[in-house]
């Protein structure tokens, strides 16, 4: 991950904190010289060896079902798809040193023409140190020509990347939003790092959270 994604993503969750909005930052690339066909049959393959393979089904379930609403069928097994869609995901802990400004209360005070005067009141402000936590919860989908993979040819016709910073760790939640901004680069390439900005209601966000 770059430093300029980095950066970048501690800049959303500053803001995330006060707006529940979220940026999530994606990145595609595509051999596709044209749109992939509608109605394509696409099987979303879960990695056998995950961490989480409780996590892995809900997640695929998921992309699934997106899947089906831009227009394609997803296939319940490799043979009967023309193309099969993988993924990975997980979040990754950076922390950072930022400063606070506080300001000092005093007790007294000197005047402009001299003399000490008591009083409650604020003084020049102080920069306190504080570690910042950033979460930065990444997916990573690869679409492949099943038979491609049928001949052993492990050449992707697609790689689709999301990242969104959060100030919580719990992955079942960056999740909705980290599929909603890629899918919407499904089998297309950005050329660069483009961002997503998504609200907690976003309606598109709440669908992904209920999908079973």
């Amino acid at each position: 991950m770059t430093r300029h994604v980095l950066m970048l993503l501690s800049v959303a969750v500053c803001a995330a904190g006060c707006t529940q909005t979220y940026r999530v930052h994606v990145n595609t690339f595509s051999q596709f010289k044209e749109p992939l066909r509608q109605a394509a049959p696409i099987y979303v393959a879960t990695d056998p060896n995950s961490r989480n393979p409780i996590l892995a089904e809900k997640i695929k379930s998921k992309i699934a079902a997106l899947v089906q609403e831009r227009g394609y069928h997803p296939a319940e097994k490799p043979e009967g798809a023309n193309y099969t869609l993988t993924f990975r995901a997980g979040v990754d802990t950076s922390r950072y040193l930022d400063y606070m400004p506080l300001s000092r209360p005093f007790g007294g005070y000197y005047g402009p023409y001299g003399g000490f005067h008591r009083g409650l009141g604020f003084g020049y402000p102080a920069y306190e140190p504080f570690i910042e936590t950033v979460y930065a919860h990444w997916l990573e989908m690869r679409l492949y020509r099943q038979s491609d993979i049928a001949k052993g040819k492990t050449q992707p016709l697609w790689i689709g990347e999301s990242v969104v910073g959060m100030d919580d760790p719990e992955l079942r939640q960056a999740v909705n939003y980290l599929l909603v901004g890629l899918m919407e680069y499904f089998g297309a390439d950005t050329e660069r790092w483009v961002s997503v900005k998504l609200e907690k209601d976003d309606p598109r966000v709440l669908a992904v959270a209920e999908t079973p």
